[in-house]
């Protein structure tokens, strides 16, 4: 039983029990109340259940399922993000295209990005009769009408009037916007140099180089990097980010390296190299889609053994990464 259910019994129990032995006037009053604060019940039940309604094709992708369920949770640029793999699914029907579209231009119109109205223009392409699967705010509704209006199909004049005043009036510059934020794998390479040292590392380049492959979630990832130098060594790390400003996501990292057929003062090499433990804050900048740049700087200590890093270290890192 949902909370509505339960608050009208409890207002239909207590009218009842007052009730009998009442004189008429005060039973009119008593039921003029319990309609009126059902009538306010119901409002807030029917908007919350209506504005939780999505239409979700018959299909086989399992993206779109988990891209419905991302937008009842308002987790709008998640399910954007996932909305990308799902239309390189390779068995998408017409149907499956379509709702992809429609969902990728209400991600857009929520997430304020100006080509929401182009998304909606390409599935009223493929189907002229097609319908927002989501009830959706005003704002949005005025969207898909203006799409269908730029492409000569019948549209709600009423609702465009406003919209269309709105639009003949001067415009300003146009703003780009960031595009919307990837999770999941990624991979990338960086160039190191430890600053504390004063010293470049010892390496055929300016700066030691380093190939990482990363995973990350909306505040969480994690990332495995190989250092490829005299002294080879692997990294791990985890990464918090708190927040994301636009084109810019600030990051935190803890873990550690490990380095690998290091000398020893004998000039012996070893298998095992040093073990460092490691804090790193940084930032990164998403161009597109697939693309994004990162820059760092960490303090490393070397616990054990030798390594091509001084003991302790300040290591600036700057690099660049792609989703696949």
């Amino acid at each position: 039983m949902n909370s509505f259910s339960r608050s009208a019994l409890l207002l239909w129990a207590a009218v009842l029990k007052s009730w009998h032995g009442a004189p008429s006037l005060p039973r009119v009053r008593a039921l003029s109340l319990v309609t009126g604060a059902l009538t306010c019940l119901a409002v807030p039940a029917a908007h919350a259940q209506e504005s939780s309604t999505i239409q979700v094709p018959p299909t086989k992708n399992p993206y779109i399922s988990t891209i419905a369920e991302l937008y009842k949770k308002a987790k709008y640029e998640e399910a954007q993000s996932k909305l990308e793999k799902a239309l390189e699914w390779k068995s998408n029907g017409t149907q499956e295209v379509l709702w992809l579209k429609l969902m990728q231009g209400v991600l857009q119109a929520e997430l304020a990005q100006g080509n929401a109205l182009e998304s909606f223009k390409e599935a009223l392409t493929l189907n002229k009769e097609a319908q927002l699967p989501v009830q959706g705010s005003r704002r949005l509704r005025k969207l898909f009408e203006q799409a269908r209006n730029t492409l000569g199909l019948p549209a709600d004049k009423e609702l465009l009037a406003k919209e269309l005043e709105q639009s003949s009036g001067p415009r300003g510059p146009v703003v780009p916007r960031p595009p919307p934020r990837r999770y999941g794998w990624s991979v990338g390479v960086r160039g190191e140099a430890d600053l504390l040292g004063l010293e470049l590392i010892p390496s055929v380049y300016p700066f030691a180089p380093a190939v990482s492959v990363g995973y990350t979630r909306e505040k969480l990832g994690g990332v495995l990097t190989a250092l490829v130098q005299n002294s080879p060594g692997l990294r791990v790390e985890g990464q918090f980010h708190p927040l994301t400003l636009g084109w810019v996501r600030p990051y935190a990292r803890v873990g550690t390296t490990v380095c690998f057929g290091e000398k020893d003062e004998q000039e012996v090499p070893h298998f095992m190299g040093g073990v460092s433990g490691r804090g790193a804050l940084g930032v990164d900048v998403q161009w597109n889609s697939r693309m994004f740049a990162f820059a760092d700087v960490a303090y490393e200590r070397f616990f054990t053994g030798r390594s091509p890093y001084t003991s302790q270290s300040v290591l600036v890192s700057v690099g660049v990464g792609l989703f696949p």
